[in-house]
């Protein structure tokens, strides 16, 4: 009996003290796992795996570690498809594969995929949810929709496949559907603003205009500085026309805090570039504008809109003032000056614009945007040496070759003013140098050569190429027509001409004497007498046009 009970301790102990076989791929699998999810320590996670199947190339767990921790899209829906391949039984591993597909953009393959791991797991919302985008974003909208009716009837009501369903049914036009689908979402959360919104979507775009007002006021009721909302409702009375309805939501959109002021200038940019919406709406526009210089009386930009808006409704006193009160602050800025000189100088106080100018170009002596206004100013005057004085000094603090161009085709133009054409020509071509697209260096160069008959072919691939950089510019055609008038080619001026006229929306009067002149040289001599009688009307001084109608009639 003692013999036994020694060889049963024994053989006891010899138990206890087996270790587990550290060579076999399990073993060494469950180490990458605890290297991977204990230490963090991924390449060497993933080196023990590659170790492993070296050895077994088949073995599926780490095939999938492989592929979820490559960072190499391609290697790792490799990865996947080789695990996946290895255990197709295995939920985890088709997953993987379905969504790697996915990933790589592979939809058509990923759908096969989807659809078996739906029979392994059938009450994974993923994998509808998934084949639903899939089939939607492949234009199926149909089978998306059996693919989630599928769902319902196997995992049940479920309220974010109801959410994708809602979508897929109003894209084809499966009204009642929809309306059925965003009542039992609010059904399921009564106070869930986007489901009382989407709703109220649907009977917009249903033509149900009662029920969609309605079901709007009931979302804003429940939070009136919901952003989605507000915006939803305030787009469906723009497209309804209602523009009052529709500014007044504007109204409650600008006070939120939670929109940023750049979105809230993008907007509001929608209601001033149009001038007959903003004549229209005038005072309502007003005051969302008034609003938002209360709220930013710090930013430039709402300075800006807010000045221009007095200025367009005649205040250009209070407008004056209040850009003036702006530029006491010690961050004052060369934009802050440019509004207000321009502003004295169309209200002609120029004692005062004189000191502000002096100011600003005190505090910034090299902004080209002061120093350019201060030429314009300059040449109105007739001072057109001052002028080239202040571009030249302009140019001294220009480094970048585009502005350059500028700051030259402008002291080209003022060369032209004093009757300089041969320094005008050679700034011109500095200009050109620098920038071969400067449209309003190639469109004076090409006019004034035109004018004095020089160099009439290189005037005209100038002229050209103006039109081509910016083909809506009335100056611009004009300049190619007259080109081709001097030249003699006068059926394809008279056609460039009708164009330039087409574009210019108030019949300059310098393009109805040009017209007029070119249909005189086709021999249209009656439309040719009543577009320089337009011309006269347009302000064109009947002095002058009187005597070059003389001029051409004396030529033939």
């Amino acid at each position: 009996m003692l013999i036994c009970a020694v060889v049963v301790s024994t053989a006891v102990a010899q138990e206890r003290t087996t270790l587990p076989d550290s060579l076999s791929v399990g073993y060494r699998h469950i180490n990458a796992v605890k290297e991977l999810s204990i230490r963090r320590d991924t390449a060497k996670a993933r080196h023990m795996w590659s170790e492993i199947i070296e050895e077994d190339s088949a073995y599926a767990p780490a095939l999938f570690y492989l592929s979820i921790t490559d960072r190499n899209r391609e290697q790792s829906l490799r990865y996947a498809h080789r695990a996946f391949a290895s255990d197709s039984t295995n939920k985890w591993y088709t997953a993987n594969y379905a969504e790697q597909l996915v990933s790589a953009g592979k939809y058509t393959r990923a759908i096969p995929i989807f659809r078996r791991l739906m029979r392994i797991d059938p009450t994974n919302i993923r994998s509808y949810h998934a084949l639903a985008v899939i089939y939607g974003y492949n234009g199926m909208p149909y089978s998306a929709i059996s693919i989630l009716d599928s769902a319902e009837l196997r995992i049940g009501y479920n309220y974010y496949l109801a959410d994708i369903k809602q979508e897929l049914l109003l894209s084809t036009h499966q009204y009642d559907r929809a309306v059925v689908e965003g009542k039992r979402r609010i059904d399921e959360h009564p106070y869930d603003i986007e489901a009382i919104t989407k709703l109220a979507d649907i009977y917009a775009v249903a033509g149900r205009d009662s029920l969609a007002r309605a079901t709007y006021e009931r979302a804003f009721k429940l939070d009136t500085t919901n952003v989605q909302t507000i915006v939803a409702i305030a787009d469906y009375y723009s497209r309804l026309g209602n523009t009052t309805r529709m500014l007044d939501y504007e109204q409650h959109l600008f006070r939120s805090d939670k929109l940023d002021i750049d979105t809230k200038m993008h907007r509001l940019s929608q209601y001033t570039v149009d001038m007959n919406f903003y004549a229209a709406n005038y005072h309502r526009v007003g005051g969302i504008i008034r609003q938002m210089a209360i709220e930013y009386p710090n930013n430039r930009d709402v300075r800006g809109v807010y000045a221009q808006h007095l200025i367009y409704g005649g205040d250009h006193g209070q407008a004056l003032e209040y850009l003036l009160r702006h530029l006491e602050g010690d961050d004052v800025q060369p934009a802050d000056f440019l509004l207000v000189i321009q502003l004295e100088h169309y209200l002609g106080l120029n004692d005062q614009m004189n000191r502000d100018m002096a100011r600003a170009l005190e505090l910034f002596p090299h902004d080209t945007d002061l120093l350019s206004l201060y030429s314009y100013i300059c040449s109105e005057r007739g001072d057109y040496k001052s002028a080239i004085s202040v571009l030249e000094w302009a140019l001294v603090g220009v480094k970048d070759d585009l502005q350059r161009s500028s700051l030259m085709g402008n002291i080209g133009d003022m060369y032209h003013e004093m009757g300089d054409d041969k320094s005008a020509f050679r700034y011109y071509k500095r200009a050109l140098a620098l920038n071969e697209d400067n449209a309003l260096v190639l469109n004076n160069y090409a006019y004034f050569l035109s004018l004095l008959d020089k160099n009439l072919d290189e005037a005209l691939v100038m002229a050209e190429r103006a039109v081509s950089l910016q083909p809506n510019n009335a100056s611009y055609a004009d300049t190619y027509a007259w080109v081709l008038h001097r030249l003699g080619r006068n059926e394809e001026a008279k056609r460039a001409m009708r164009q330039a006229l087409t574009l210019s929306s108030q019949m300059d009067a310098s393009l109805l004497m040009h017209y007029a002149d070119i249909l005189w040289a086709l021999g249209e001599k009656f439309m040719a007498e009543t577009y320089w009688q337009k011309a006269v009307e347009r302000g064109y001084d009947k002095g002058l046009m009187e005597s070059h109608i003389k001029d051409i009639k004396s030529q033939k």
